[in-house]
C-alpha cells in the first residue's frame, strides 16, 4: 500500500510540474478526512470551504494541482510530501495519539492492524513486536465490526472505533493504552496523528489570511472539545461521521491545536522514531525547519 501511494504521488508530481498560483477567493478551501481527523474543523464557521474525503489521496492530488489552500493530513503523509519537494507548510498539530490495543484474548499470536504503513501499523511494530501483524482487514470500521461480532480476538484501533466496540461488546477490553506505551518506550508525552498544512503559495501570498485561518482553527478545536453535542451535529452535516458516534467519541479523540516550538518538538520526536523504524514513511528524512510556517 505504501509503495502504491508513493508511485501515485510521484506520478501526480510529474504531471503537475508547477503548482498553480493561489487564487484570490473570499473563502479558504480546506480538505479534511472522514473520521476523527476531520472533527477539529467542524466549528470553523464562515470563510471556509470544507471538502471531506474518505482518504488523504484526493486531498494530496488537489494540493499538488494548486486547488486547495489548506488540508488536514496524517502526520507522516505531510512529512513525506514536504520531503519529496511538494510546496506545503505545516501550520499546527491538530490531533495527537488516540490508539488502543483492544480485544478478548491478549495471548493471541496475531494482531489485527488496519492497513500497512499507517500510524497503527507503526505503533504495532514498534510497541508490540511479539505479535504477528495481520493486515487482512484494512478498514478500521470493518475491523471494529469483527470485534463486536466476536470474529477476531485482538486489534489496534483509533478512536472513535474503540469507543464504538467497547459500547457494543462487553467482552472486549482495553488491553493496552498505546500512548502510555509510546511514552514508556520513547520518553515523549505523545505523538502527532494529524497536521494542518497550507500550500506554500497560500502562505506566501496571503500572510494575513493564514494567520486568521490558524486562529479560526485553534478556536474550532476548543469549541469542538468544549461542546461535543453541537460539534457532532455539524460533523454529521459535513459528512465527516454520524453525529451520535462522533459525540461519544470526541472526548477521547485527543483533538489539540499545537503550533510553534511545541508542535516542532512533538513532530520531530515522532519523525526521528519513524526514520529508524520505517524511513519511507516520512520520505527518508526528518523534515527541516522549512517545513513549518514561521
Amino acid at each position: 500500500m505504501k509503495k502504491v501511494f508513493l508511485v501515485v504521488l510521484f506520478s501526480i508530481i510529474l504531471a503537475s510540474c508547477f503548482a498553480l498560483p493561489s487564487k484570490e477567493t473570499k473563502s479558504i478551501s480546506i480538505a479534511v478526512m472522514q473520521g476523527p481527523t476531520g472533527f477539529s474543523s467542524a466549528m470553523l464557521g464562515d470563510g471556509f470551504d470544507i471538502s471531506v474525503y474518505p482518504s488523504p489521496n484526493e486531498a494530496v492530488a488537489r494540493i499538488l494541482k494548486g486547488e486547495l489552500d489548506m488540508a488536514v493530513l496524517p502526520a507522516n503523509v505531510a512529512a513525506t510530501l514536504y520531503n519529496v519537494g511538494v510546496d506545503i507548510k505545516a501550520v499546527a498539530v491538530t490531533g495527537e495519539g488516540m490508539l488502543s490495543l483492544i480485544g478478548t484474548d491478549e495471548s493471541s499470536s496475531s494482531l489485527n492492524v488496519p492497513g500497512a504503513g499507517g500510524t497503527p501499523d507503526h505503533m504495532a511494530r514498534l510497541l508490540y513486536p511479539s505479535y504477528e501483524p495481520d493486515y487482512s482487514v484494512s478498514a478500521p470500521a470493518q475491523l471494529a465490526q469483527l470485534l463486536i461480532a466476536g470474529k477476531t480476538e485482538l486489534a489496534i484501533l483509533p478512536q472513535p472505533f474503540v469507543t464504538m466496540v467497547l459500547g457494543a461488546n462487553s467482552s472486549v477490553k482495553v488491553i493496552s493504552d498505546v500512548q502510555q506505551m509510546w511514552e514508556e518506550k520513547t520518553g515523549a508525552d505523545n505523538y502527532p496523528m494529524s497536521i494542518l498544512v497550507a500550500s506554500g503559495n497560500f502562505v506566501r501570498e496571503n500572510p494575513q489570511a493564514i494567520k486568521k485561518a490558524a486562529e479560526a482553527y485553534s478556536q474550532s478545536v476548543s469549541l469542538v472539545n468544549g461542546n461535543p453535542h453541537e460539534a457532532a451535529t455539524r460533523i454529521e452535516e459535513l459528512g465527516i461521521m454520524a453525529g451520535a458516534t462522533a459525540e461519544s467519541a470526541i472526548p477521547h479523540c485527543a483533538l489539540v491545536y499545537l503550533d510553534g516550538k511545541d508542535a516542532m518538538k512533538l513532530c520531530n520526536s515522532y519523525f526521528e522514531t519513524l526514520l529508524e523504524l520505517d524511513p519511507e514513511a516520512i520520505g527518508n528524512k526528518v523534515p527541516d525547519s522549512g517545513f513549518w510556517v514561521q
